[in-house]
């Protein structure tokens, strides 16, 4: 007598393999949307800091006295575009990805953090083939193009990306329909680029000035880019890792305070 083969039943799966399935289609849908259609957005992020670089050498001129008779001034220039170039798109662009995806939101596998994480993980990695290719383009004319502390370079740009993946999650929380305040948001940055010493040198700023901009977290990760990037280069005095870090920790940790808080109200419509 043969026995009747009962129908297998589905099998589950790991929670931890559909939230990877997730984070992947999230990315390959925000590049998609970042490539398709919009190639020359995509130039221009990559000769931005490039456009930066020969608007200022056109003003000024290269000179290595403006920084010092040692540093190159295309590569202090380089060096602290694209560090804040990276940090300023995920702190804006991370807010974003709640609205273009909030379709999305209706699967319940597909979360508001998910979608967050997955513009982060697109911002940092067109964002480091665009410091490749400016390396690349440094050492094509002759300039230093290869850190001389790549491992104490990377431990900076971690925090870099902690900061700033931190402060877009923060900010998503807190312009969410709320457009004046995204519009705030977005000015603040404006000075911050001039206060973060991003292109011009900070030993010639007296002691008293210094000291204030020296509150600013995006000072110090700009100064030790630098430092572990440009051989012989000399950071300004009270520049440390320590504070950029306490920043990063904090930001992060507020910020998915506010986000486990303030959750469901990304998937409903204002």
């Amino acid at each position: 007598m043969q026995l009747q083969s009962l129908p297998s039943t589905p099998r589950r799966r790991d929670p931890v393999r559909i939230q990877r399935a997730v984070l992947f289609a999230l990315v390959v849908r925000d590049l998609r949307s970042r490539v398709q259609g919009r190639w020359l957005s995509l130039t221009w992020m990559v000769f931005e800091p490039l456009a930066h670089v020969m608007t200022i050498l056109t003003v000024v001129g290269v000179r290595r006295g403006l920084v010092s008779t040692t540093v190159e001034l295309p590569v202090f220039l380089i060096t602290g575009m694209l560090p804040f170039f990276l940090f300023r798109n995920l702190a804006r662009r991370l807010p974003a990805a709640i609205s273009s995806n909030r379709s999305l939101f209706a699967y319940r596998q597909v979360k508001p953090i998910d979608a967050l994480a997955a513009r982060a993980i697109v911002e940092i990695s067109l964002y480091s083939v665009v410091y490749l290719i400016a390396l690349f383009m440094l050492g094509w004319v002759g300039y230093h193009a290869v850190p001389h502390a790549p491992l104490e370079l990377i431990v900076v740009s971690a925090v870099l990306l902690l900061l700033g993946t931190g402060l877009g999650l923060l900010f998503a929380v807190l312009t969410h329909q709320r457009p004046r305040v995204n519009t705030v948001v977005g000015l603040v940055f404006y000075p911050l680029y001039f206060a973060s010493g991003v292109i011009f040198p900070l030993h010639n700023l007296s002691t008293n000035v210094l000291s204030w901009l020296l509150y600013n977290p995006i000072l110090h990760l700009v100064e030790l880019s630098r430092l572990y990037f440009i051989p012989n280069y000399v950071a300004v005095s009270g520049v440390s890792l320590a504070y950029p870090a306490a920043w990063a920790l904090v930001v992060a940790a507020l910020a998915m305070s506010l986000y486990r808080v303030y959750r469901f109200r990304f998937t409903t419509v204002g």
